[in-house]
């Protein structure tokens, strides 16, 4: 049986070890075969603490250990009873894997995952919608964070494993929850894959066809919407976004929020892209790191919170900053005080020409973004009038130009921080 070592003699190396007949023929090939193809090799065991025959399990490869000469480092999970599932505890096995890969300096994980296992979960991504986007499938080598997880048995079926296992005369543990079918990758295992196998007409090794196809989908998709992103940084045009096939928008939205380390499921970034795809003419959709608003034909991402200033006096000429925006006041002694504060409700202002408009009206009117509309600076004067509403209207504005108030809207390429 030829295995995948990507490893050199002088490596020290670790080995998942369930109890089961993959890792433990895993476990006899490293032992005898490729004995010589590494520098050490430590194993480590999880015990999930759901069955009871887990101790004795664990007891058995504790002295399976000894009697070798291997170094074996053990965990039992603590999961609290109902709060179990196969997420929580994969997240809980590579907490332990990180930990004592750092303690022992190993360079690599070795997992007993093989070609059935690869069937398996291309089949699942598939009927569960996760054929895109990433790498599909289990890939021979996974890099992280100081080690890399190998799977040296990728491309060796079950049925190779377990003549194996009855040649050499391996032991091994059965699990018996791996019977039942209550997690889907069990059902797919017992009631998808043996008719699959069965059939004439089907052949389970073209899912690794799909694998390689998708892979290669993948790797356009990424580089279009990179093509597509790197004319749109802050800002995205709302009419050029929407003239993508739709599986290109995922990918744009995507990458545009992974910029920022956010990473929303699936169906998150669906309900984004049905949002720009509406009539909707503002929406706002908070991430962990990002905001996303959708304000008529721009989609916009702000980074962090921002902090809304409510109220601003100003006592005299200066500079001022309001939730965005600069305000130049050089005005007569006898204009002072002056508030700048955000809208209220009901507020009208006098437009010259015109008569009295509620702001509400104003905004619509101008197509003011619906997030912009509670911080744009309103700026009131002693008697309590509304003489300015951000750039739209300043009845200041027309004094000579040495006495003027100025508003300015700030603008920066830089994330908001």
């Amino acid at each position: 049986m030829e295995l995948f070592t990507p490893w050199g003699r002088e490596e020290k190396i670790a080995l998942a070890i369930s109890g089961g007949m993959d890792s433990m023929v895993l476990y006899n090939l490293l032992n005898t075969v490729y004995r010589e193809s590494y520098g050490s090799l430590i194993l480590l065991h999880v015990n999930h603490g759901q069955r009871a025959a887990s101790v004795d399990e664990a007891a058995y490869i504790m002295e399976m250990a000894q009697r070798d000469g291997r170094v074996c480092e053990m965990v039992v999970l603590d999961i609290p009873p109902g709060t179990f599932s196969q997420e929580s505890a994969r997240e809980a096995r590579y907490h332990f894997f990180d930990e004592m890969m750092t303690r022992h300096g190993a360079s690599m994980l070795l997992t007993a995952h093989h070609l059935d296992d690869q069937y398996e979960t291309i089949l699942h991504a598939v009927l569960t919608g996760r054929h895109l986007p990433g790498e599909m499938g289990i890939p021979a080598e996974r890099h992280m964070p100081g080690y890399t997880i190998v799977r040296p048995m990728i491309d060796i079926g079950r049925a190779e494993i377990a003549g194996y296992a009855r040649a050499h005369d391996v032991h091994y543990f059965e699990d018996e929850t791996n019977s039942g079918t209550d997690y889907t990758r069990n059902y797919i295992r017992h009631r998808l894959m043996p008719p699959i196998r069965e059939s004439a007409h089907l052949q389970a090794h073209q899912l690794l066809r799909v694998k390689q196809d998708m892979s290669d989908v993948d790797d356009i998709l990424k580089a279009r919407a990179a093509a597509f992103l790197a004319h749109h940084e802050k800002n995205i045009d709302r009419h050029a976004f929407n003239r993508e096939k739709r599986i290109v928008r995922f990918y744009i939205l995507k990458a545009w929020l992974a910029q920022h380390g956010d990473a929303p499921r699936r169906r998150h970034i669906d309900a984004i892209m049905d949002a720009i795809w509406s009539d909707i003419s503002n929406a706002s959709f908070e991430m962990d790191h990002t905001r996303i608003i959708i304000s008529y034909d721009r989609i916009v991402k702000k980074q962090g919170q921002d902090e809304k200033m409510e109220m601003l006096q100003m006592g005299g000429d200066g500079i001022y900053r309001f939730n965005g925006y600069t305000i130049t006041s050089r005005l007569d002694a006898e204009c002072y005080p002056m508030t700048v504060r955000t809208r209220a409700e009901g507020d009208r202002m006098y437009i010259p020409g015109v008569g009295t408009k509620k702001l509400s009206r104003i905004f619509i009117d101008n197509k003011i973004p619906a997030d912009e509309r509670g911080t744009m600076p309103v700026v009131v004067d002693k008697n309590r009038q509304i003489i300015a509403l951000g750039e739209i209207y300043n009845i200041m504005d027309s004094k000579e130009k040495n006495r003027r108030l100025i508003i300015e809207k700030e603008f920066t390429n830089e994330p908001e921080k």
